[in-house]
């Protein structure tokens, strides 16, 4: 800090701008008590940072804002507040992500930071213009990926939503919280999260303008007039928040009109992902996404919902419904009193199903009344769901996190409802084992063998020849592997001979655990079925 002539607070300020983190020295006797080590290429690397100037600039303007307060004059304070040194993060942006490639590996920590942010109460120390940023770039970035049907998975937990998304063969993971105002935490250090958010407010703004971009869509987003009854009711940032419109593409006449915000020189990735895509509809279902999906059923996922227009009730969270139905191709609309932006009322003939979470009073027989969480599992299990099991007050099924791996192998139980999810049955549970009691059973022999019989008096000695048995190879292969995992383990030095026992144990505690929950899931389905009798 002296060296740089930084206070503590800009110190750290600097270091999370820059991505600069504590190092732990070689050796350990030098480590002493309340002690942070850096590496001193990296305070090199941050003396020549520019922004330093800024924070020194700012000290200069907080010491004669103060002194102009003292002396009362009140012109002098209004002119060196118009003159506040102001930061720009482009730059380290810029730095930090060499392509663009580079900043969507890394934006999963900021879209779970600025989809929280968009959620907390009026602080002191968070500027509400901030949070309205956070706001503005949630909205954008959801749109460009409604536009694009980047969707892959969704899931609802206690902490809120989880989305993944695929873009330019990247996948990214966030969490929104649910939709209600966060109070002020007493053991949240505010201040870091501020200085978090305000870097990854640069970083998502630019990678929001280089996507509307690439897919020709007008920046800042525009939505598209529709001639309905509700059209003119609210203002365009409320039009832009309810997501159910589709935004305005650029003019391929005007595109050196759009304001270039952002530098636009990096385009790699661009003409890579162009020539995955060409590779994905010659070659079909050989080759696969990020996400492990062929190109048809990539195709078939994001036309999920295409052809149902569904109306949500006052009840729904409106924004992350609208979202995950419009990014698989639905209509949706709202009551038009309970949010601006509604497309079309209740009373439409061509509603096909109606999003609800209480009891329906008068049910119209034109369409079908179903749970929200009908459209998560629908996406989850790439296919739409019978509705007999998401009717208005029935007992909705588990469920269950697309993030899971829900593949059956050894030491895993895997549930019913998973296996139905993926259109398969389960399958059995194996045991970690080396006995193979088939094999070990006691079987005719596969070689002829030669009878001889006692000579009788003038009678030569004859041989019978035996009956050739098929032979077993399922037992020979499972004997084969059984000598040879032997072998193996005959070969593995006493050093490592303990952590193999102990993985083997865990493999046999974890067998014996997924039993339990096996005979436990019958025991239950029994008694179900002996209450339904």
């Amino acid at each position: 800090m002296a060296k740089l002539n930084l206070s503590l607070k800009e110190f750290r300020r600097l270091c999370i701008l820059k991505g600069v983190y504590p190092v732990e020295p070689k050796s350990m006797k030098k480590l002493k008590a309340g002690k942070t080590y850096y590496s001193l290429a990296d305070i090199q690397y941050l003396s020549h940072e520019p922004i330093i100037w800024k924070f020194w600039q700012t000290k200069i303007f907080v010491r004669r804002l103060k002194r102009a307060q003292a002396r009362k004059d009140f012109d002098s304070v209004d002119t060196i507040r118009d003159n506040r040194p102001i930061f720009r993060l482009n730059h380290i942006v810029k730095e930090r992500y060499p392509t663009f490639i580079d900043a969507l590996k890394d934006l999963d920590d900021a879209l779970s930071m600025i989809f929280l942010y968009r959620r907390f109460a009026k602080n002191p120390h968070i500027p509400p213009d901030l949070i309205h940023l956070c706001h503005r770039l949630s909205v954008e970035f959801m749109h460009i990926i409604i536009e694009t049907r980047s969707l892959r998975k969704v899931f609802i937990s206690v902490k809120g939503y989880y989305f993944q998304v695929e873009i330019q063969g990247q996948v990214i993971t966030w969490v929104a919280p649910h939709e209600f105002v966060i109070p002020k935490l007493a053991d949240v250090d505010v201040k870091v999260m501020k200085t978090f958010t305000e870097f990854y407010v640069h970083m998502i703004g630019f990678v929001n303008f280089k996507l509307f971009r690439l897919n020709g869509l007008v920046y800042p987003p525009k939505v598209k007039a529709i001639s309905v009854v509700h059209d003119q009711k609210g203002t365009h940032a409320d039009l832009l928040d309810a997501l159910n419109r589709p935004l305005v593409k650029q003019d391929p006449s005007k595109t050196d009109e759009q304001p270039d915000t952002f530098d636009e020189d990096d385009v790699t990735g661009v003409e890579s992902q162009k020539a995955n895509t060409d590779e994905m509809e010659v070659e079909g279902e050989e080759v696969k996404s990020a996400v492990g999906l062929t190109y048809a059923q990539t195709v078939k996922l994001q036309n999920l919902f295409e052809g149902l227009k569904i109306f949500l009730n006052r009840e729904i969270p409106r924004q992350y419904i609208t979202f995950v139905l419009r990014s698989f191709g639905a209509q949706v609309s709202w009551c038009e009193t309970a949010a601006p932006g509604s497309t079309f009322s209740e009373g439409d003939k061509g509603i096909t199903h109606q999003i609800v979470d209480r009891e329906v009073k008068s049910p119209r027989l034109d369409r079908v009344y179903i749970q929200p969480q009908w459209v998560f599992d629908c996406v989850n299990a790439r296919m739409l769901l019978p509705v007999q099991e998401y009717f208005p007050g029935v007992t909705l099924p588990p469920h269950l996190s697309p993030f899971e791996d829900n593949t059956p192998r050894e030491g895993r139980y895997v549930t019913p409802d998973a296996a139905r999810l993926k259109g398969e049955k389960p399958k059995p549970i194996e045991t970690d084992s080396t006995d193979v009691p088939s094999a070990r059973k006691k079987k005719k022999s596969h070689v002829p063998q030669i009878v001889a019989k006692p000579a009788k008096e003038g009678v030569e000695a004859y041989v019978k020849a035996g009956k050739q048995v098929k032979k077993n190879k399922e037992r020979d292969q499972t004997l084969l592997e059984v000598e040879e995992k032997k072998l193996r383990e005959m070969m593995i030095p006493k050093k490592k001979k303990r952590l193999y026992d102990k993985i083997m144990k865990l493999k046999k505690i974890k067998g014996r655990q997924a039993e339990k929950l096996k005979q436990r899931r019958a025991a239950f389905e029994k008694g179900q079925e002996a209450n339904d009798s």
